[in-house]
């Protein structure tokens, strides 16, 4: 089940992300989203502490972009 809401999660917060130039506020609009949510703590640390060793956005982008990928099975790592 944990699986379907980090899916949501993603989805719910990709188009604001992309629409963002600067790092730092995708950072904090992230964090603030993820922490807000009804999922595992576990899986809120793991978001978060992605997000946060990203350089810049688009690096946030590329993570929210792949996680995507790799919860809807479209991953090319296996």
């Amino acid at each position: 089940m944990s699986k379907f809401q980090i899916k949501s999660i993603f989805e719910q917060i990709a188009f604001e992300v992309f629409s963002m130039r600067d790092a730092n506020q995708a950072k904090q609009f992230i964090t603030e989203f993820v922490s807000s949510k009804n999922i595992k703590d576990e899986d809120k640390k793991v978001i978060i502490d992605n997000v946060n060793a990203c350089k810049n956005i688009s690096r946030i982008q590329s993570y929210i972009c792949n996680s995507l990928l790799k919860y809807e099975g479209m991953s090319v790592n296996k």
